[in-house]
């Protein structure tokens, strides 16, 4: 499966794209879109209706371009992009507002930084239904159902995900981020044929997020210094909650009914606190020690309560049934 096209290549960036989607602008006309094309100039554009394309539809062609799709929808043959950057490494940019379907990716923004993407629906695409680049983009009130690979895909760091719903992709998983620091928070993620949410080379953190049914991992996560929090990871195909590497953070969470262990910190360094991990197939919890646990609650775990390695790791106020 093919996960990524490669990654093409700040925060000024960020602000700015923010604003675009947040202000009117009266003092620039805004440009009206009734059909596929490509967006050759900075400025405010809106659709005025559906749009049905074969191929890509919508090129942003410019740095600093908003579209707000007004609730209409761009629906494709299965082929190429709903919306496009087409390759140009543009900064700032922002698309609000509606739908995007039945394309070989929905949004497909892999070469451009700081974008943000906010109350789109980007569902029922053969491959991906969002694919975001370089670094410090953010999505806000995302849909992205039942697409063939992925949900929604973050090609470099440090990106913000919030309130994304990620349920019924293909075996690419729901989330996926494949660089370091990215937060993803009050997001759904369940039903995904292959891993929940999953992160890679270091600090990327999980919040207040419900990741259940999953055909892997609910949660897994590489290089050191990943956090868990608040979050419910259940019913998944393998583990719960897998961090490697070393300097792991789960607290406040509940990693049940797993097919593996409900929490697996490898190496070292590791912390769960005031989390509970009952009725997995494994253990409730498998953790590299040196590191500390407290406040686990454990219950009817196949595998036991909690299995230890490594080291020695401080336990206090565990209920380790």
């Amino acid at each position: 499966m093919l996960f990524t096209r490669g990654i093409r290549g700040y925060a000024l960036g960020v602000v700015a794209a923010i604003a675009l989607v947040l202000a009117a602008a009266p003092a620039r006309a805004d440009t009206a879109v009734s059909d596929c094309g490509t967006l050759t100039t900075a400025g405010n554009y809106f659709l005025t209706k559906n749009i049905t394309a074969t191929g890509t539809c919508i090129i942003v062609g410019s740095e600093g371009v908003s579209l707000d799709m007004k609730g209409f929808t761009i629906t494709g043959n299965g082929t190429g992009d709903g919306i496009s950057d087409g390759g140009g490494h543009f900064e700032s940019m922002a698309i609000a507002n509606g739908s995007i379907r039945n394309f070989d990716v929905g949004i497909g923004l892999d070469s451009s930084c700081c974008v943000v993407i906010r109350n789109v629906n980007a569902s029922n695409n053969t491959e991906t239904g969002i694919l975001v680049g370089n670094c410090c983009g953010t999505l806000d009130a995302i849909t992205a159902n039942g697409n063939g690979t992925v949900g929604v895909m973050a090609l470099d760091c440090c990106f913000t995900l919030n309130n994304i719903q990620a349920s019924g992709n293909g075996g690419g998983g729901g989330i996926v981020s494949t660089n370091c620091c990215t937060t993803i928070s009050n997001s759904t993620v369940t039903n995904n044929g292959g891993t929940g949410v999953s992160g890679t080379n270091c600090c990327n953190f999980l919040v207040s997020s419900n990741v259940q049914h999953n055909g892997a991992d609910g949660v897994s996560m590489s290089g050191c210094c990943n956090f868990v929090v608040g979050s419910t990871v259940a019913f998944n195909s393998s583990d719960g909650i897998h961090l490697t590497n070393s300097d792991n953070l789960v607290s406040g969470s509940n990693a049940s009914a797993n097919a593996g262990n409900g929490i697996f910190l490898e190496t070292s360094d590791n912390q769960i606190t005031n989390t509970t991990a009952s009725g997995n197939q494994g253990a409730g919890a498998s953790v590299g020690c040196p590191g500390a646990i407290t406040g686990l609650t454990t219950k009817g775990n196949t595998g036991g309560p909690l299995s230890t390695s490594g080291g020695t790791c401080t336990q206090l106020n565990n209920k380790l049934n």
